[in-house]
């Protein structure tokens, strides 16, 4: 019997015009009132290019063969042939049915049984099959499929030669064949999975419980439900087939977290393809004993195992491999429906991990590719990696992929990813270290978080790593804390981490000196404790932009400057910088789209030179962000010169070690060590900036733990104060810390020049001490005596020398100097009496003078001398500051 297309034959307007009333056409479809219902409003519908209709009152439709079945109150068989005769279609003159290729054939329930050697009643009574006709007249083996509770389900139809289709209505609703068999089952406990139905007849006739799955991608989630109390026997056919059959049913049990035991059994030990061939080679009772056998000595598998490819053993994670696809050492092959496999590329790819943004929920992709016999991961936009150009990327990077190849490549890992959803792991990714919600750390308490980098800066995060030993790390550092400078260098190194708990401000450390000191040498000590210092550290000759880069990827750990003297004569550009890490805000950038994400950061900048960082013109804002140290932190060389070999070989260990034991202290009790140091350090400051009180009690704070931590042995006494016993300092610890701060502090105070505006009157006492010819004196004034250029003159007043400065040429040089506009000088001059102000009739207040010169009126600054050059209070001496430090607290 043959298949035939009706839409090539049939006129469909003529047909549904000639039975429909009231209709209207508009281009290819018809509307007007249905046929099989009383209709006063137009409710059919109808294309007539496929002829199928619809009415919107029924809610019924269908072809134009189910039309015409209606129509006449026939079957749709009959329907057809009808239709078929009506417009003198020979049905044995046409093409043959086919089915994926091939010609269908009859088949009957009799033929079934000569091939499968079971009886004909068996499969008529147990098995429920039928022949029937599809409507062409084909006769077919009509297999029923029903659920547990005997209701139908869905019917398969099968063909002579295995051709096969699903019966119209069967869609949805296809259960487990022998689903209806599942009360008897259950008894037992136990039931063997088998692929198709001929094997579950089979294993039936021979006694053994059994159900059939159509096909691998056919056993549906639901189904778990269903065997839930079962002890399962999945058989596996020797082939490609039989291994997705299997893993295909073993992902969804997994996924479903099935209980119960599963074993995996096959026919192939016992000679033969499945239970189907070993029934008919050996008999009833002699196939139903092997097979018996075979299933007691199955062992019980785990289903995440089973399901996990055995291939790539040393790969950073186990997957499944999706259907039609291989993965081995080899590369990438495609395994086309019955097909030998082709490479497609001959580096192994794999996806690894799903990772999602904190904040914006942009997800990205790990893939990791084993190139030169090691496993390598990439992080990449699912743009890229699921995108035929853009994944060419890869290739860069030592892929073999190629324009030819690339989309094979991204059906393989599309097909990857939907096969392992499950397995995929998920993490939050970050694009700097340091602190994180759920105090979570970078590096040390990291958990699920992943450092999602431009590959410009991987670099420099690679250089935040561990090598050697902790011990030996403190063995070597401790003789060197006995200078109190390179103790408080090597403390500050810790403090980046506290910032966020003590909500205090970033600052800046710089220590500088003649060369040969040791300063590089402390600076390389400090920063080895969170990583390799060679390279973390960076030039003050670095752009901003840059600065602000490393800056922001280092978030809570200190930033390692060295080397000031690269930076030539830039006051501006290194005051600039003070602010900008002291600040902790990057610039804002625009994008095509519209501002980049501001880059933000807490540290403690770490920088050492040959020279003071800061002038005389530098800014108060400045100086307030900055401590600076004077003085080498080593007293020989030669120890100074071990740190480089050493550091190199031994780095990174201190700082993780720091953060573990940081985390399980309670905030409150960091908080409170904090504000009785800051007190202490606060008793020595007198008039001292409170931004250096705050900076240097911290460093004394962490020099505190880090001496209690790792410096110390264990079995010293502990303090009896609560705030130092929660966080596990010793007396001896906190005693010495306190003795650091002092010595500081103290440095601090002898070193602290005058602010920019003393600074600027000190600028003002040397121009004139450089011009004096240049100043006029009232014997001056004939043009005979005039000298140029003049910048004013001065004049002797009841024993005080005056001096009348021409304001631009005193603007200019102040501004030359560095000091920038001098109005906040010269208020801060008039407050202190060394310029005279006037007040104008609008009553504002001018910070100049009129007076007569050459034979007229001009503006001057009226500049006090004598008063400018007189003394400076004595500060306070070292003595007094130690006497403190070492005494009794005020607490």
């Amino acid at each position: 019997m043959y298949d035939i297309d009706i839409d090539k034959i049939v006129d469909y307007k003529a047909e549904y015009t000639a039975v429909i009333q009231k209709y209207k056409v508009s281009d290819h479809k018809l509307v007007g009132l249905c046929p099989f219902h009383e209709d006063k409003e137009p409710s059919f519908s109808v294309d007539l290019i496929t002829g199928k209709w619809h009415c919107l009152a029924e809610g019924d439709g269908g072809n134009f063969v189910t039309f015409w079945a209606r129509l006449h109150g026939i079957d749709s068989t009959k329907a057809y042939h009808e239709i078929l005769d009506k417009y003198g279609v020979n049905p044995k003159k046409t093409a043959p049915a086919k089915n994926k290729g091939k010609e269908l054939l009859p088949y009957s329930v009799e033929e079934y049984s000569r091939d499968k050697k079971l009886p004909e009643e068996f499969l008529k009574t147990t098995c429920r099959i039928s022949t029937g006709r599809d409507r062409t007249g084909m006769e077919y083996l009509r297999i029923p499929y029903y659920f547990e509770n005997g209701k139908a389900a869905a019917v398969r139809q099968r063909y002579g030669q295995k051709g096969f289709r699903w019966m119209n209505g069967s869609k949805g609703k296809i259960c487990l064949y022998g689903e209806w068999r599942l009360p008897d089952i259950r008894k037992g406990g136990w039931v063997v999975l088998c692929e198709g139905e001929s094997d579950a007849q089979s294993l039936w006739y021979m006694g053994i419980p059994a159900l059939g799955i159509p096909g691998a991608d056919m056993f549906k989630a639901q189904y778990v439900e269903t065997l839930h109390d079962l002890k399962l026997f999945i058989h596996k056919e020797p082939d490609q087939g039989g291994e997705t059959f299997v893993r295909k049913i073993c992902q969804k049990l997994s996924a479903s977290a099935f209980k119960s035991q599963v074993h995996i059994w096959t026919c192939e030990a016992l000679g033969t393809k499945d239970p189907s061939d070993l029934y008919i080679k050996h008999g009833q009772e002699e196939a139903a004993k092997m097979i018996r056998d075979t299933l007691s000595e199955a062992q019980p598998i785990d289903l995440d195992a089973e399901i996990t490819s055995k291939v790539l053993e040393d790969a950073p994670i186990r997957l499944r491999e999706p259907d039609n696809w291989t993965i081995t050492e080899d590369g990438i092959s495609e395994t086309p429906d019955n097909k030998p496999p082709q490479l497609i590329c001959k580096t192994p790819i794999i996806l690894t991990k799903r990772i999602k943004k904190m904040g914006s929920g942009e997800e990205k992709i790990e893939a990791a590719f084993k190139r030169d016999k090691k496993w390598q991961t990439v992080i990449y936009p699912r743009s890229t990696i699921f995108n035929n150009k853009a994944i060419m990327t890869l290739a860069d990077l030592g892929c073999t992929i190629t324009s030819e190849n690339a989309k094979s490549v991204v059906r393989f890992l599309g097909a990857l990813e939907n096969e392992n959803l499950d397995k995929l792991p998920l993490s939050i990714s970050t694009d700097h270290l340091g602190w994180h919600p759920g105090d979570r750390f970078l590096p040390g308490i990291e958990e699920d978080i992943v450092l999602d980098l431009d590959p410009t800066q991987m670099g420099m995060a690679s250089a935040v790593c561990q090598k050697g030993e902790l011990k030996d790390w403190i063995a070597f550092m401790a003789p060197h804390r006995e200078n109190l400078k390179f103790r408080f260098i090597m403390a500050a190194a810790f403090v980046p981490p506290l910032l966020k708990i003590l909500k205090e401000r970033n600052f800046i450390l710089y220590n500088w000196g003649p060369s040969g000191g040791g300063k590089s040498a402390a600076l390389y000590s400090a920063i080895s404790a969170w990583g390799e210092p060679e390279r973390l550290k960076i030039s003050f000759d670095a752009t901003k932009s840059s600065l602000e880069r490393r800056a922001a990827l280092f978030t809570d750990l200190p930033l390692e400057i060295d080397e000031r003297q690269q930076a030539d004569n830039k006051q501006d550009f290194l005051d600039k910088l003070v602010y900008m890490l002291g600040n902790g805000v990057g610039r804002a950038r625009a994008t095509k789209a519209g501002l980049q994400e501001i880059k933000q950061w807490r540290t403690v900048a770490m920088g050492t030179g040959e020279e003071p960082l800061t002038s005389e013109a530098t800014r108060g804002g400045v100086k307030n962000r900055l401590i600076e140290i004077y003085g080498a932190p080593f007293e020989d060389k030669t120890r100074a010169k071990s740190v480089y070999k050493f550091v190199s070989e031994n780095h990174g260990t201190a700082g993780l070690a720091f953060i573990r034991r940081l985390i399980t202290m309670q905030k409150k009790d960091i908080a409170g060590a904090f504000e009785k140091m800051q007190a202490f350090v606060d008793s020595l400051s007198g008039e001292f900036s409170s931004s250096h009180v705050a900076y240097i009690a911290e460093t004394a704070l962490v020099d505190a733990m880090i001496d209690s931590w790792f410096f110390r042995e264990p079995a010293e006494k502990e303090s009896d104060k609560a705030y130092l016993k929660a966080l596990g300092i010793y007396p001896e610890s906190w005693t010495m810390a306190k003795t650091m701060a002092a010595e500081i502090m103290q440095q601090q105070i002898q070193n602290n020049q005058a602010d920019t505006c003393e600074g600027a009157v000190r600028c003002i006492v040397d121009f004139i001490t450089a011009y004096p010819m240049n100043f006029y004196r009232e014997d001056d004034f004939h043009p005979e005596m005039r000298r140029t250029p003049c910048y004013g003159y001065v004049t002797e007043n009841t024993g005080e020398t005056i001096y009348y400065i021409i304001p631009s040429f005193l603007r200019k040089y102040l501004k030359d100097a560095g000091y920038g506009s001098p109005l906040e000088k010269y208020t801060y001059m008039s407050e202190i009496g060394l310029i005279s102000t006037t007040v104008e009739k609008s009553g504002k207040i001018r910070r100049e003078v009129q007076k007569r010169f050459e034979k007229k009126t001009s503006w001057f600054i009226e500049f006090f001398y004598s008063r400018a050059v007189s003394d400076i209070p004595e500060k306070p001496s070292q003595t007094s500051l130690l006497q403190n430090s070492t005494g009794d607290l005020p607490f």
